[in-house]
């Protein structure tokens, strides 16, 4: 049975926390950034406070690279130096081969792996919340 979740932030902390609630707005994920001169680190972790995984930008590559590590093991994330399409591949891991691709401000993307969609997202720039 398909699961919907849905990822939200809020403009103050764009670059702190990102929740990612079930389909009753109970949390499931959530992610925490922390940002320097030096590096960029994502921290992914349950709603239990476990820590699932961990992307790094990893700084004076020829493209875009992410090293991500964690409970399915290691993996890396890239995408062409320069390109309007936001398409990354993953390379290693359990899901080598696959492919992000979304639009240009990331608020809608396709996750696809051996030619099957494993998961999706479409999410509008503004919307109005309760």
């Amino acid at each position: 049975m398909a699961k919907s979740l849905t990822v939200s932030t809020r403009v103050i902390s764009l670059f702190g926390r990102i929740d990612i609630t079930d389909e009753n707005g109970q949390l499931c994920y959530y992610a925490k950034g922390e940002f320097s001169l030096l590096r960029r680190r994502w921290r992914i972790y349950r709603g239990d406070d476990q820590e699932i995984a961990q992307l790094i930008h990893k700084r004076f590559a020829i493209r875009p690279t992410f090293l991500v590590s964690g409970m399915l093991g290691d993996m890396v994330l890239q995408r062409k130096f320069f390109s309007l399409k936001r398409e990354y591949w993953v390379t290693g891991g359990p899901y080598d081969g696959a492919w992000f691709k979304g639009n240009i401000l990331d608020l809608a993307f396709t996750i696809n792996h051996n030619g099957r969609l494993i998961a999706k997202a479409a999410e509008k720039l503004i919307s109005i919340r309760d």
